[in-house]
């Protein structure tokens, strides 16, 4: 059997050769300069924590435990065993009860938000992260463990507020919104959108500016100020794409009769209803008659058409950070003068607890309330106080403090700090 030869390798053969393994080198090491995993640092937890088991009573009193920097949370960020925070461009999940640090995960990126979702089910952080293109890079976690589950990116605008319920988070910012399944696949974007799925399909309304929504189901509600219009408009859309791959609009209605005040704020969205708070600076579409004058909750259906009225104290724009906080089938939420607790379901305002500093939750059957002097304990079905307790605060309550409880932990979001109380 004769031998093959081998083919001749002359010079320039080798060269060409030497040439593309510099050259995969050479790309091999841009791509691990500019890829985003070299400025991302990851501790994960080495177990599940276990899980916080409920007060079965308030304490008579509380000490304050520790404290930490959360800029990009506006509410304290709970999962199912721990407290999430955001500072500059690092998550951590922290043990409520001692504020140790269980995982972290950070970036050489700033943080736009931090938020938990999907907690009775996934118990999922999203971290969103600011990159050229906005508030573009979303990120999701295990909020036990801290182990990235997914990761997402778009278009996006350069403020972000996350808002969610059981089933879908939406994304909201000045100029558009989009909301996510807990696998981060985009259900719908509206407003500035560069590329349409169909684009046939021109919006009802043009350049409009989104100010708030809320969402229940399939369903999401947005306050927004489209070219053209008088006034404010309440529209509701479908959380996903309908069978022709369009977004579904429900309804949409011009709520006020003009912009010369502040917009009014969603404050909540259930099955049957959508709660709205309004200032009562901008005249009121449908108007509004005899003592429903002034700031209000207004509610509507889940088409945006008006059903009632309820005044309250409040100021005529409340605060930016003031998001309302739900637990154990009420909504409480802080105009800025009082907190008002609406029925979870019927969004049908109980009652107000002027003076109080914010938001609260549900403790062993008693809501607790954000105050002066420290936690005011209330009866969840009639507003009256049972007692006070008071706090030893790091630094004295400047604007809205949001109030949640985990297990028999109370934590307090004030500006960009978070404090964790336990029983003393």
């Amino acid at each position: 059997m004769a031998r093959v030869r081998p083919e001749r390798r002359r010079p320039i053969d080798l060269v060409i050769t030497a040439i593309i393994v510099v050259a995969v080198a050479v790309l091999c090491l841009i791509a691990w300069i500019v890829s985003p995993v070299r400025a991302t640092q990851s501790t994960q937890a080495a177990s599940e924590p276990p899980p916080v088991v409920s007060a079965t009573a308030v304490p008579e009193r509380f000490a304050a435990r520790w404290s930490a920097g959360s800029d990009a949370t506006v509410a304290p960020a709970v999962g199912k065993a721990l407290v999430v925070t955001g500072d500059r461009g690092t998550v951590v999940g922290r043990d409520p009860r001692t504020g140790d640090e269980v995982w972290s995960y950070s970036r050489d990126l700033d943080l736009c938000a931090v938020d938990t979702a999907w907690t009775s089910s996934a118990d999922t952080v999203l971290a969103v992260y600011r990159n050229s293109r906005g508030c573009s890079e979303v990120t999701a976690l295990d909020a036990a463990t801290g182990a990235r589950r997914g990761a997402r990116t778009s278009d996006a605008d350069e403020e972000l507020r996350l808002v969610s319920d059981h089933g879908y988070v939406v994304a909201r910012g000045p100029q558009r919104l989009e909301t996510w399944g807990s696998n981060l696949v985009r259900g719908i974007e509206y407003g500035r959108v560069v590329a349409r799925v169909r684009p046939e399909d021109d919006p009802r309304r043009q350049d409009c500016r989104l100010f708030s929504a809320a969402i229940s189901g399939d369903r999401l509600a947005v306050v927004e100020h489209c070219a053209g219009d008088p006034g404010y408009r309440l529209t509701v859309l479908g959380a996903v794409l309908d069978d022709e791959e369009r977004v579904r609009e429900y309804g949409s209605s011009l709520i006020t009769g003009d912009v010369n005040g502040p917009p009014p704020v969603l404050i909540a969205m259930s099955s049957s209803g959508i709660a709205v708070y309004d200032g009562g600076v901008n005249p009121a579409e449908p108007p509004s008659f005899g003592d429903d004058s002034g700031p209000a909750i207004r509610r509507f259906d889940t088409d945006a058409v008006a059903v009632g009225t309820n005044t309250v104290a409040g100021d005529a724009s409340p605060p930016a950070n003031s998001v309302p906080i739900e637990s154990d089938g009420v909504v409480t939420y802080w105009t800025g003068k009082a907190t008002v607790v609406l029925d979870a379901q019927s969004l049908r305002p109980i009652y107000q607890v002027p003076g109080a500093l914010g938001p609260g939750q549900v403790m062993a059957g008693q809501l607790l309330l954000p105050s002066v002097a420290g936690i005011s304990v209330r009866d969840v079905a009639t507003g009256r106080e049972v007692r006070s307790i008071p706090l030893q605060r790091s630094s004295p309550p400047d604007g809205v403090v949001s109030l949640k409880v985990v297990g028999d932990t109370v934590v307090e979001q004030r500006g960009r700090t978070v404090e964790a109380f336990g029983p003393a």
